[in-house]
C-alpha cells in the first residue's frame, strides 16, 4: 500500500489531496482525452510539450523521443528515410548513443552485422517500427504518471493548456494556429529553464535537438536553435533547485461552465526537489537539418489576433443611457477609428512577420531589395502602433466613452510628427507599383521565391489575402483618416474640440495630397523607364556596322560592361549566365527608391558628347540627352591606351554619321570629296594617337621626346581640319 505525506494509507494518491470541492476540476481534467494515449498526443504540440517537460523532469526522455522520431518514418520519402535513419541510429540505437534505448534483439543483431546506411528503405522502416513498439510500454507508464500528477496539480503549464482548450476556433484563428502559437511560447520558456536534468551538456544538446526536430515536423518554430545565448542547448548543465509553483491553479471549471459562480480555493504546494535519471554519454548528438523558421510574433502584438470588443459592450450602461443621439454617433465613429487602426496594425505586422523578415532570413531578398519593396516598413508599423496605443489609452481613461480625442489626433497628424508621418507614408505608398512589379517578376523567374510567397499567403494571418492585396493597405489607410476625422468633428458639440479635430482632418488631407503627388511622380518615372526600354525592343543589331568593341567598367557600381560602338548607337552589354544581355543601369541598387531613372543600355549618338575625367586618365564621361532629361555614364577603360583608341573612334563616328547624312541630303559631290580629304587627315590623327599611347607605355623616359612628333602632326591635322571647315562653311 502507498502512504501519503502524513502517513495515511491510500490506494489513490490523487484522492488523498483533492477534496470534494474539487470534483468539477477533476472532471475537467478527465475530459482532456489527449493524454489518454500517445497517438492522440503526438500531433498536439502544446499538450505534447507539457507532457515532455514532465518527462524531462521525472524520467529518462530517451524512450519518448525515440518513439516520436520513429513515428516520423511513416511519412518520410525514400530519400529522407535513408538520410534520417542514420541519424536515428546514431542517436537512439547505437551502443554508445547519447539517448540509448532498449532495442529488440533481432534488430540489434542485424545492426551489428550491417551498416545502417546500407539497409534497404523497407528494412529501415521496419526496424524503426519495431524499436517504436519496444518503447510503447515505457511511454504509456510515463503518460499514466503524468495523468496522476496532473490530478494532484503537480504538473506545470496548466494555464497554457487551458488557454488552448478554452479557445473557440474561428476562420481567422483556427485551433491549429492557436496551438502552434502557445507551443512556440512554451518552447521558448523551456529553452530558458535550467533544471537538474543531466550533468552532461552534450546530452542536453541532444535532447533539445530531438525536440526541435519533432516540433519542426508539427510546424512549431524553434528560435532557441539559432540563439547564441543557448550554447548549452535545451537545458544547461548547471545544477539548480527547481521550485514549481502550483498555487495559481487555473479555474477551468469557471471558463467552461459559465453558469456556475462557485469559486475554488487554491491549494499550496511544497517545493519539489527532482533527481536526475541515470544517463549514458556518447559523442554523436542528433542534429536536425535546419529548416526555414516561421514568422516571429512580437509579444506585444498578440492582442491583435482578436478583434477589439465594441465600445458599447465595455461602457457603463448607466453612462450609455445618458448619451444623446449625436454623441452616440460620435462615439461610433471614434470606435471605428480605433477598430480600423487595430486592424491596420495587424496587417502591417503580417507584412513584417510573414513576408519581410522571413524573406531576408531565408536570403530570398537582400536587405537592399527589401528596402525597395517595403520601404520604411518598420518605422511605419511603429508609428501606427503608437497611435493605436494612444487611442486605447484614451478609451481606458474615459471608461470607453471618449471625451476628448483632438489632442491625440493632432499630435499624430500635425507638426513635426505629421511631417515625419507624411514622409514615411509617401515613400512607402509611392513604391507599391514598383514593389508589385518586382514581386510578380520574381515569382515568374524564381520557383523558390514563388513557393515561399504562396506558402506565406496561405497562412491564416493573411486572411485569404494575397501579398498584392496587402501591400496597398497603407495607401488605403491614409485615404480613410480625413473622412473619419471629419465625421467625428461633425458630431462634436464642443467648439474648441471640434476646431482642433477639423485642423487634424486638414493635416490628413494635406498628407493625402502629398502622398498622391509622390505616387504619380513615381508612376511617371516608371513609365519613362519602361518607355526607354520599349523603344529599343525592335532594334536589329545585325543590320548595324560595328566600329569598335571592347570592355569597359562603369565606375559607380564597378560593373563590367562590353561596349559595342555601331554607326549611330552605343550599346552596353553585361555578362549574365554566359550570355551577353542588355540591362538597364542605375547609379545605385536602389535607384527607384531614390526616385532616380534607370540608365538605358542603348544610347543614340545623335545627342551624345564626351568629356574627359580630370582625375582619371583612363576614364571619360558619356553625356546624352533624351525626352526625360540628361543622363551620364562614367566609363573606365582598362588602360590609357585603350581609352586613347576608344575616345577618337567614338567621337568621330558620331561626327561622320551626321556629316554624311547632311551631304547626302544636299546631293553635293564636291562636298563629299572634300569631306573624304578631311577623313584622311583624321585617320593620320588617329594613328598618331595610337602611336603616342604605345610609346608612353613602352618607355616613359622617352615620352617627352616622342611626344613632339605626334603632337606636331596632330596640330597639322587640326589646322588642316579647321581650314577645311572654314572652306566648307560658305558652301
Amino acid at each position: 500500500p502507498q502512504h501519503g505525506a502524513f502517513g495515511a494509507q491510500c490506494s489513490n494518491p490523487a484522492m488523498s489531496i483533492i477534496g470534494a470541492e474539487d470534483e468539477d476540476f477533476e472532471n475537467d481534467l478527465n475530459d482532456c482525452t489527449q493524454f489518454n494515449h500517445i497517438d492522440l498526443l503526438k500531433d498536439r504540440p502544446t499538450h505534447l510539450l507539457v507532457f515532455m517537460q514532465h518527462v524531462f523532469l521525472q524520467f529518462d526522455p530517451a524512450p519518448l523521443l525515440c518513439y516520436l522520431h520513429a513515428d516520423l518514418f511513416r511519412t518520410l520519402s525514400a530519400k529522407e528515410t535513408k538520410k534520417q535513419f542514420v541519424e536515428f541510429y546514431n542517436t537512439f540505437l547505437d551502443k554508445g548513443a547519447i539517448l540509448k534505448v532498449t532495442v529488440p534483439p533481432s534488430v540489434s543483431n542485424e545492426l551489428d552485422r550491417n551498416r545502417p546506411d546500407l539497409l534497404s528503405e523497407e528494412t529501415q522502416r521496419r526496424y524503426a517500427q519495431e524499436v517504436q513498439s519496444m518503447q510503447a510500454s515505457e511511454v504509456a507508464k510515463q503518460l499514466e504518471d503524468f495523468r496522476q500528477k496532473r490530478m494532484m496539480g503537480m504538473t506545470p503549464n496548466e494555464a497554457e493548456l487551458n488557454d488552448v482548450e478554452s479557445h473557440y476556433p474561428t476562420d481567422r484563428i483556427p485551433m491549429e494556429m492557436k496551438e502552434k502559437s502557445v507551443a512556440e511560447n512554451l518552447l521558448d520558456k523551456m529553452s530558458e529553464m535550467q533544471p537538474t536534468i543531466v550533468s552532461d551538456e552534450e546530452k542536453c544538446q541532444s535532447i533539445f535537438s530531438a525536440v526541435a526536430f519533432y516540433m519542426k515536423h508539427l510546424g512549431v518554430k524553434t528560435r532557441a536553435v539559432d540563439s547564441k545565448k543557448s550554447k548549452g542547448g535545451f537545458f544547461r548543465s548547471k545544477l539548480v533547485k527547481v521550485n514549481i509553483d502550483f498555487s495559481a491553479r487555473v479555474d477551468r471549471h469557471s471558463t467552461r461552465r459559465r453558469g456556475s459562480s462557485r469559486s475554488k480555493q487554491s491549494r499550496s504546494r511544497s517545493d519539489v526537489d527532482l533527481q536526475p535519471p541515470l544517463t549514458t554519454t556518447s559523442p554523436a548528438p542528433l542534429t536536425p537539418h535546419p529548416s526555414p523558421q516561421l514568422e516571429e510574433m512580437d509579444p506585444r502584438l498578440l492582442e491583435f489576433e482578436h478583434d477589439p470588443p465594441n465600445w458599447r459592450e465595455l461602457a457603463c450602461p448607466e453612462a450609455l443611457s445618458c448619451l444623446s443621439k449625436k454623441e452616440i454617433k460620435r462615439q461610433e465613429v471614434i470606435n471605428e477609428l480605433f477598430a480600423t487602426e487595430h486592424a491596420h496594425v495587424r496587417m502591417l505586422s503580417v507584412l513584417q512577420m510573414v513576408f519581410s523578415k522571413p524573406l531576408e532570413r531565408e536570403e530570398l531578398l537582400t536587405s537592399t531589395e527589401l528596402a525597395t519593396i517595403f520601404p520604411s516598413l518598420d518605422e511605419i508599423h511603429e508609428m501606427h502602433y503608437n497611435f493605436y496605443e494612444n487611442l486605447k489609452k484614451l478609451r481606458l481613461e474615459d471608461n470607453f466613452i471618449v471625451k476628448s480625442i483632438s489632442t491625440t489626433v493632432l499630435n499624430r497628424f500635425g507638426g513635426t510628427e505629421g511631417e515625419w508621418f507624411q514622409k514615411l507614408t509617401a515613400r512607402f505608398c509611392s513604391h507599391q507599383t514598383w514593389a508589385l512589379d518586382q514581386i510578380k517578376s520574381r515569382q515568374k523567374k524564381e520557383p523558390r521565391f514563388n513557393s515561399f510567397i504562396q506558402e506565406a499567403e496561405s497562412k491564416p494571418q493573411c486572411r485569404r489575402l494575397q501579398l498584392k492585396d496587402i501591400i496597398p493597405i497603407e495607401m488605403q489607410r491614409v485615404t480613410k483618416y480625413p473622412l473619419l476625422l471629419e465625421n467625428i468633428a461633425k458630431n462634436t458639440e464642443d467648439l474648441a474640440e471640434k476646431e482642433k479635430i477639423k485642423q487634424s482632418a486638414e493635416c490628413c488631407r494635406k498628407i493625402l495630397n502629398h502622398v498622391n503627388d509622390e505616387v504619380k511622380e513615381m508612376e511617371n518615372l516608371l513609365v519613362r523607364n519602361t518607355q526607354s526600354i520599349i523603344q529599343h525592343n525592335n532594334i536589329d543589331l545585325t543590320l548595324k556596322k560595328m566600329l569598335y568593341e571592347g570592355p569597359l567598367t562603369w565606375k559607380v557600381t564597378k560593373e563590367k560592361v562590353q561596349c559595342v560602338l555601331l554607326g549611330d548607337l552605343l550599346v552596353l552589354l553585361q555578362k549574365q549566365d554566359d550570355k551577353m544581355v542588355l540591362k538597364c543601369q542605375s547609379k545605385s541598387n536602389i535607384a527607384v527608391q531614390e526616385g532616380k531613372q534607370m540608365l538605358s543600355p542603348i544610347i543614340k549618338l545623335d545627342s551624345v558628347f564626351l568629356r574627359e575625367v580630370a582625375t582619371d586618365r583612363k576614364a571619360f564621361y558619356v553625356i546624352f540627352t533624351w525626352d526625360s532629361g540628361a543622363q551620364i555614364y562614367e566609363l573606365v577603360a582598362q588602360s590609357v591606351g585603350e581609352r586613347t583608341i576608344f575616345f577618337p573612334i567614338f567621337f568621330f563616328s558620331n561626327s561622320l554619321s551626321c556629316l554624311f547624312s547632311f551631304f547626302h541630303c544636299n546631293g553635293s559631290i564636291l562636298l563629299i570629296n572634300l569631306f573624304l580629304l578631311l577623313v584622311m587627315y583624321l585617320k593620320r590623327l588617329l594613328i598618331g594617337s595610337i602611336s603616342l599611347s604605345e610609346d608612353l607605355e613602352a618607355d616613359e623616359e622617352k615620352g617627352a621626346d616622342q611626344l613632339q612628333t605626334p603632337n606636331q602632326e596632330m596640330d597639322d591635322c587640326q589646322s588642316t581640319g579647321i581650314r577645311l571647315c572654314i572652306f566648307l562653311l560658305p558652301l
